[in-house]
């Protein structure tokens, strides 16, 4: 029968997150159990090892003995998986069978500022595992800088977007022809959003219905426990 595994927050530095995944991930798999001769106390990564040394080890005479095991990974299989969300900063999150395997595992780790109470379901980190469309938040009438291609470095107004391809319709602002030119929305960056209508409406209701719509604010979610701080 399987495991089942949950899934805890981790609170990083802003900035080092990866850093923090790497050496997590080092001391998950990177490291092995430590296996000692008794004859000459030298240590192998294996028990098979071991024994194959022993055999010829100069240190043996008539002495008789069995390997040694000194210490063992004890992350190795309990650690299923580590998540690093792109757009969510300052956390990694931690699938494991249990809540110690993630004491041990930030143990002595540089930028872990503490660890998150309470499990984290997969809804509500589901959002910031998808990344947004690269067209999103790009809209008509909007000036945006292209960043790659022949036309790196030239500003442009945003003709049309076509969505479904995520590319952008854009008018080259310093060109003297008119000529539409058609790049991938992660080549374009916005520099100047186009004035809206719509944009008038009064931002306290705003702010009103984000709250009612904002799960973060749920009091079972994870993101209302208290981080617990390491020394």
């Amino acid at each position: 029968m399987e495991t089942s595994t949950s899934i805890y927050a981790v609170r990083t530095t802003i900035g080092q997150e990866r850093s923090v995944t790497d050496l997590i991930t080092t001391a998950v798999i990177g490291e092995t159990d430590v296996w000692r001769c008794p004859f000459c106390s030298e240590d192998f990564s294996s028990e098979k090892a071991t024994k194959e040394h022993m055999n010829s080890c100069k240190k043996k005479k008539k002495k008789t003995g069995d390997p040694q095991l000194v210490s063992t990974n004890q992350l190795l299989g309990r650690v299923k998986a580590i998540l690093v969300p792109e757009t969510l900063r300052g956390y990694v999150f931690i699938e494991t069978t249990e809540f110690r395997d993630v004491e041990i595992a930030i143990s002595g780790v540089p930028h872990v500022r503490g660890r998150v109470g309470g499990k984290v379901s997969v809804e509500e980190i589901d959002k910031f595992l998808a990344p947004p469309p690269a067209a999103e938040g790009i809209s008509e009438d909007d000036v945006v800088e292209i960043i790659s291609g022949p036309f790196k470095g030239e500003r442009a107004k945003v003709v049309r977007v076509d969505a479904g391809k995520e590319e952008l319709i854009l008018e080259l602002l310093d060109s003297p022809y008119t000529i539409p030119v058609r790049v991938h929305a992660d080549f374009a960056k916005i520099v100047e959003r186009a004035v809206r209508k719509d944009e008038a409406i009064d931002e306290a209701d705003a702010e009103e219905k984000a709250a009612a719509d904002d799960a973060l604010d749920d009091e079972d979610s994870f993101w209302a426990h208290e981080p617990e701080e390491d020394e």
